[in-house]
């Protein structure tokens, strides 16, 4: 490898998209299997490989189960156990009580799901474990109520500046309180000095890779595209077609669900477009978001088995069309690691 184009920052992001979660999941199962493969270390995991991670809403919450360490200090679940955990929970997320359903009209009225469900499930999963503890810096946006802003929670402010520094279940209920499905989540930092009020960052980082190249560049001012690798995952995307004779009387009912996939998918494919700019067709670049047939939505909040099966089979296909940059992808993230411990 040209010495003066070394890869110094290995950047894993990953689009929010309720339990469309299982597509990136899926994929990162391949890819993990594949570097312990070509490496030769059947303990190697996705952590090994990435330098800075990303991920937004339903992303974050992949992102922090990757990072987050065992008692020995190495990751305490593998891609595999992240897939599982959509599959075994999804239902318990998005679950609500019949009042409640009533009483908001599936979303309209009231928020649509209770927070005890993903509480639950947080609290499993991560229990009493803080931001600082994981194991890579990462970002995880998140859109600030109490001040008016975009927040990213971010592990590497967490090591060294305890107001930054969070529970992992109280970052994961704030970032995945999406608009009109949860509530706002009101959290306090570990020192208790911090008090917020946050909703998903999915609002202004759908695709959270150009904010991940923004903090590398940031945090490696004399660094640039040509120094970094970067794999961004998506959980499926579908195009919207519409005639202006048949939408020109929607209201807010109307739009609500089509508009939301309209502005997700614009939005990811801008943050795409421009990142393409970046790297200027450099194979260090890697995108992988699948379409969605339009015999299925684009739910985020549809836990019903058909749909978590046919997700599981779309990250499935996502491989093996994409199999051959994938495993390129793979040789080359153990290639920089190997040059990274010279």
């Amino acid at each position: 490898m040209n010495k003066k184009n070394t890869i110094h920052t290995r950047i894993l992001s990953i689009d929010g998209g309720g339990v469309r979660g299982i597509v990136p999941a899926v994929i990162l199962a391949y890819l993990e299997k594949k570097l312990q493969q070509l490496s030769g270390n059947s303990d190697a995991r996705i952590a090994d490989y990435f330098d800075l991670f990303a991920g937004t809403s339903t992303g974050g919450l992949i992102v922090a189960g990757l990072l987050l360490p065992d008692k020995n200090g190495r990751p305490k679940y593998c891609a595999e156990d992240i897939v599982k955990l959509y599959l075994k929970n999804s239902k318990i997320i998005f679950q609500s009580s019949l009042f409640q359903g009533i009483k908001s009209v599936s979303g309209l009225l009231d928020v649509k799901y209770d927070e005890e469900g993903a509480q639950f499930v947080y609290n499993q999963y991560f229990e009493n474990r803080e931001l600082r503890e994981l194991l890579k810096p990462c970002l995880i946006p998140a859109y600030d109520l109490t001040r008016g802003k975009n927040y990213f929670f971010r592990q590497h402010k967490a090591v060294v500046s305890d107001r930054h520094n969070f529970y992992l279940k109280d970052v994961m209920r704030s970032a995945t309180a999406a608009i009109s499905y949860f509530p706002p989540a009101s959290v306090t930092s570990v020192n208790g000095q911090e008090k917020r009020c946050f909703i998903d960052g999915g609002i202004f980082a759908v695709n959270p890779s150009l904010s991940a190249y923004a903090e590398f560049r940031y945090l490696n001012k004399h660094l640039y595209s040509k120094n970094t690798m970067m794999f961004s995952l998506g959980g499926g995307r579908q195009n919207t077609y519409l005639e202006c004779d048949q939408i020109k009387h929607w209201g807010a009912m109307e739009w609500r669900d089509t508009g939301s996939n309209l502005v997700t998918t614009s939005l990811s494919d801008a943050s795409n477009y421009q990142l393409e700019a970046v790297y200027n067709s450099n194979p260090n670049y890697l995108r992988i978001n699948p379409f969605i047939d339009k015999t299925h939505s684009t739910s985020l909040d549809n836990s019903e088995d058909e749909y978590l099966k046919y997700l599981y089979q779309l990250g499935r296909q996502a491989i093996v069309y994409n199999q051959v940059a994938l495993n390129n992808f793979a040789a080359q993230l153990v290639e920089s690691h190997k040059d990274g411990e010279l």
